[in-house]
């Protein structure tokens, strides 16, 4: 069993941060009926999508396609949606999960990109 790949780690937490502060802000323009958004909510929202990153950080080695980047495609979309719907429990599921989605891919495929060692050319 290898170790967790830090490159790939750092990548997808920066990702996830960026995406965090792009998804707190969005929801504090949004207007969901019945809820008002305070600042824990926005803490919430930021802790789940670096939740994302972190979890797609460690799941390098987790396969369900072959290939790199089709792999990378279904399992970003896979923990995107799943660590999205803590998040829309009060209202505005489907901006949430959708985004989550969307987060999960351009975070593991970037990672996964970035993060996969070239071989050597002899």
């Amino acid at each position: 069993m290898c170790g967790i790949n830090a490159k790939r780690m750092t990548i997808a937490l920066i990702m996830a941060a960026i995406f965090g502060v792009f998804c707190a802000y969005g929801t504090s323009t949004m207007q969901i009926p019945g809820f008002v958004v305070t600042m824990p909510y926005l803490y919430t929202i930021f802790y789940a999508r670096l939740l994302i990153g972190f979890v797609i950080g460690l799941s390098e080695n987790v396969k369900f396609l072959k290939g790199n980047i089709s792999n990378a495609i279904v399992r970003g979309a896979l923990w995107g949606a799943i660590m999205s719907i803590s998040i829309s429990f009060y209202g505005g599921a489907e901006a949430y999960i959708t985004a989550g989605i969307v987060y999960g891919i351009i975070t593991d495929v970037v990672a996964t990109a970035l993060s996969t060692k070239k071989k050597a050319k002899k």
